[in-house]
């Protein structure tokens, strides 16, 4: 059974993301920086991420399936329907969208089917990543300790 793992980057006064956040400017004012040592010589979209990539940025980057709130998603265009390497991601909502989702998004209303959706696509052996802004990374990371 897969692990999951909530990882984001946080500054040392609690920030995850600057001033002025909005579509568009999903990192905020500046916010980029505080997930620079994540993406080093990546390309724009985390093209080449995974060749050079070490200790927990390779753990990261090799996560089965990502767990995202509905907020960050949005904000971050939705990665174009691909967080990395086409793995699934499982957008936790309270209204799904209409229309079909971008590449390999899932929308989920309840979070204890999402975790468990995420855990199943992830596999044995490998994590699914909980991120996000606000309560859903940790509570996809609460709802798998149930599940």
């Amino acid at each position: 059974m897969s692990k999951t793992v909530l990882y984001m980057s946080m500054s040392l006064d609690g920030f995850i993301a600057g001033p002025n956040v909005g579509p568009g400017n999903g990192l905020g004012d500046g916010g980029h920086r505080l997930h620079e040592w994540f993406l080093t010589g990546a390309g724009a979209g985390h093209q080449g991420a995974a060749d050079h990539l070490t200790g927990v940025n390779r753990e990261v980057m090799a996560a089965g399936a990502v767990v995202v709130g509905r907020r960050t998603f949005e904000l971050a265009g939705g990665w174009g329907g691909d967080h990395h390497g086409g793995v699934p991601i499982f957008v936790l909502t309270h209204d799904v969208p209409d229309g079909p989702p971008p590449g390999s998004v899932r929308y989920v209303t309840d979070v204890h089917e999402c975790a468990a959706q995420a855990r199943t696509v992830a596999g044995d052996g490998r994590r699914d990543g909980a991120r996000g802004r606000g309560g859903a990374g940790a509570a996809a990371r609460r709802a798998a300790r149930r599940t």
